[in-house]
């Protein structure tokens, strides 16, 4: 009786600590999934937006107005002409475009932009000195050649000597056309420019210059308005997109537009199968197989950078890296759960997301010059996409119940028309995709604007990459910054273990690196929002759809945006002081430069000359 007494007792035990801990396991798990329906109930509920003008009072407002002026037979008039449209169209600017030679605009606009070198085209635009002297401004965005048409208008330049073409691959931050660089130099081959070496009046001021004291960007006075002169073809690229906007915050006095204000770090192949086996690198310095260096080096070091500089990432999961481009799709015997299980939790533990980069790392693609490219397998039609896609989701529902995927990150940035149509079919809650944003001159990325596409999805794209952050890196940054209030850079966990990416360097090196990186963005813009991506696409579809204009007074400026259902945020550029703001905060981000958030759908700021 006694032996059955204590049997029985060790049962119960057991039996209850069974019960408690399954029960502590359901609370867990339950309690996640309802931070996972939070994120999505948060991420889905849309404000009714509030229109501030009917069409009517919008009619009424007089709003800034800018003119192109573009050769249409001249290709790098039109590179430079393209860019100038793309940053007025995300600046929500007003602007019309003219081949050079037009008539004079009536009435007449707030600024011109000139693309094209050779001034001789600009014969039947003789309107321009006078609109200059009657108090315009133009920006010749790009570098002159030195004819006749240019010795008949260098004075007006405030150019008093004029030498040779020099090239250079050196640049000077006068002043914070890039947010704060003011002071900067930037030197790396990827900035080589072509100037005219060129000696300036007293009335000039340099913003910019190149290699030994050349002005590359300055403001001359003439008359009642100013000539603004780009001495490089640099604005044809993207990259200098924010050089650019620094240059527009000069043409336009008072230059204020919406920015995302977003800080976003990507981790690609995250979750997805660590590699096996041992490296070289890894076994010297940690004597771990790459599994355990993963797991007890590399994310504890991501976690705590994640910390230290206020990021929340957004992994991009793969499911295997099977090549397989054909069903079955089977990710009950390809899938690694436990690791989706163990990095999935601690990856939204720590704030972030997990977006998807596929089932497998074979890009969405049916065009065999892209897939080939990579060194990867053409896939023969969109219902195999589809279902590799449901499967990679089956994986995800399995382990995260409910889970929204709102983010796609192609394959090697890699993604055709068909395999876009496919995302949308398969992936309900699809929000956005993150690509690049810098131009690909081989033509086999998917490069992205800021923007909403015609089928609803967020153009989100990534700017920068890497731990072997150089010179070029910082000037990208800096100018995605500038022009769109956004940074954006991802890496993969085995950068370390690839000789190119990793540049055969230690996982200490690498990281250190990418910290100081990440350090000089937080000096530089500590004022940037940290979010995922899908946050932040919640956010710049709000701003895309909006509709701000600007009522101009001699005090100050009002607001109004139609379409408005949440705070959105603008730079605003001004030598002003300013004195008072009404449903709006203004914060100071650097000299002349302020952030603004309109809490309402009108606002106003108020400012004085006086200091």
């Amino acid at each position: 009786m006694i032996i059955r007494t204590k049997s029985l007792r060790r049962m119960i035990v057991l039996l209850v600590f069974v019960l408690l801990l399954t029960l502590l396991m359901q609370m867990s798990r339950s309690t996640l999934v309802m931070r996972w329906n939070g994120f999505n109930d948060g991420l889905s509920a849309k404000a009714a937006a509030r229109n501030a003008l009917t069409p009517a009072e919008l009619a009424r407002i007089d709003q800034e107005r800018l003119v192109i002026l573009a050769d249409p037979n001249d290709a790098m008039s039109q590179k430079v002409a393209y860019q100038a449209e793309q940053l007025l169209i995300g600046m929500k600017k007003q602007f019309e475009r003219l081949p050079v030679g037009s008539a004079v605009p009536v009435p007449a606009p707030d600024g011109v932009i000139v693309t094209v070198s050779d001034l001789t085209r600009l014969a039947g635009s003789e309107w321009l000195n006078g609109y200059v002297a009657r108090g315009g401004r133009v920006l010749l965005a790009i570098e002159p050649d030195n004819n006749e048409a240019f010795s008949a208008m260098y004075r007006r330049l405030d150019i008093v000597e004029i030498g040779t073409y020099v090239d250079t691959s050196e640049i000077h931050l006068h002043t914070n056309v890039l947010l704060g660089f003011a002071g900067s130099v930037f030197r790396d081959p990827g900035l080589q420019n072509h100037v005219l070496r060129v000696k300036l009046g007293q009335r000039s001021r340099v913003h910019v210059s190149a290699g030994e004291h050349v002005p590359l960007l300055w403001e001359a006075p003439y008359e009642k308005g100013a000539y603004i002169v780009f001495n490089s073809v640099l604005l044809q690229e993207k990259i200098n997109r924010g050089l650019f906007a620094g240059a527009i915050g000069v043409l336009l006095p008072d230059l204020i537009y919406p920015v995302l204000n977003a800080k976003l770090m990507f981790l690609d192949d995250f979750p997805a199968p660590f590699p096996q086996g041992t490296h070289p690198i890894i076994d010297r310095d940690y004597r771990m197989d790459l599994p355990q260096f993963f797991k007890k080096v590399w994310w504890p070091d991501m976690i705590r950078l994640a910390r230290r500089h206020d990021l929340k990432y957004t992994g991009a999961l793969i499911v295997t890296y099977s090549d397989r481009v054909t069903p079955p799709f089977d990710w009950e015997n390809e899938a690694d759960v436990s690791s989706l299980v163990m990095y999935g939790r601690e990856l939204l533990k720590e704030g972030g997301e997990i977006g998807i980069h596929g089932y497998n790392h074979q890009s969405l693609t049916t065009i065999p010059r892209l897939s080939r490219a990579f060194g990867y397998n053409v896939w023969s039609s969109q219902q195999e996409m589809k279902d590799s896609l449901r499967s990679l989701r089956q994986y995800v529902e399995s382990v995260f119940p409910h889970y929204p995927l709102r983010t796609y990150v192609p394959p090697s940035n890699a993604l055709d028309g068909a395999g876009r149509q496919v995302l949308k079919q398969a992936l309900p809650d699809l929000d956005n995709i993150s690509s690049l944003y810098i131009e690909d001159h081989q033509d086999i990325s998917y490069v992205q604007e800021y923007k909403l596409a015609p089928d609803g999805l967020v153009e989100l794209p990534r700017v920068t990459s890497g731990h072997l952050i150089d010179e070029y890196d910082r000037w990208a940054m800096a100018n995605a910054v500038t022009a769109h209030g956004i940074f954006s850079h991802f890496v993969h966990p085995d950068d370390v273990i690839d000789e190119e990416r990793g540049g055969k360097e230690s996982w200490r090196d690498l990281y250190t690196r990418l910290d100081e990186f990440l350090e000089l963005v937080q000096d530089k813009y500590g004022w940037l929002r940290p979010m995922t991506s899908a946050e932040a696409s919640a956010e710049a579809r709000r701003t895309l759809v909006s509709q701000p204009v600007f009522e101009r007074r001699p005090d100050g400026l009002t607001g109004y945006i139609n379409g408005f259902s949440g705070p959105q945020y603008f730079l605003l550029r001004t030598d002003r002081n300013i004195v008072r703001t009404k449903q709006c905060e203004v914060r100071r981000i650097d000299q002349g430069a302020f952030l603004v958030r309109a809490d309402q759908e009108i606002f106003s700021i108020d400012w004085t000359d006086k200091p």
